[in-house]
């Protein structure tokens, strides 16, 4: 795992992850190992934040291991459940979020283009 990217396994680091949102842009990916369109999407993740701006905070929620964190992004962002999916938060809302072959790094590009003024 990218030294960039933080896991999220509890509600309580959701909500505090939520709150720095308020300070930096948050991208939550919501991953399914047991899917290779997921595993697929990761990849593309990961060649992402290699390259990006330390502004951003990245994060993983691991769907099947931590049902209850993915569940509170469902309720708190106001998203469908979908994985894979990225989520772009900034003050404390979904602001953008897409799924499948939309996670690459052309399309999380423009993303960041449009939502995030570095």
């Amino acid at each position: 795992m990218s030294r960039k990217l933080k896991k999220i396994v509890t509600v309580d680091e959701l909500e505090k992850i939520l709150r720095r949102s308020n300070k930096k842009p948050v991208f939550i990916f919501k991953h399914d190992e047991s899917s290779q369109d997921s595993e697929d999407a990761y990849d593309e993740y990961l060649n992402f934040i290699k390259d990006s701006e330390d502004d951003i905070i990245f994060t993983i929620i691991y769907v099947r291991e931590d049902i209850e964190v993915s569940d509170a992004v469902e309720d708190v962002l106001e998203v469908t459940h979908e994985a894979p999916q990225l989520i772009l938060v900034i003050d404390e809302e979904a602001v953008w979020d897409d799924t499948d072959d939309n996670i690459n790094v052309k399309n999380l590009i423009e993303v960041v283009e449009e939502f995030i003024s570095i």
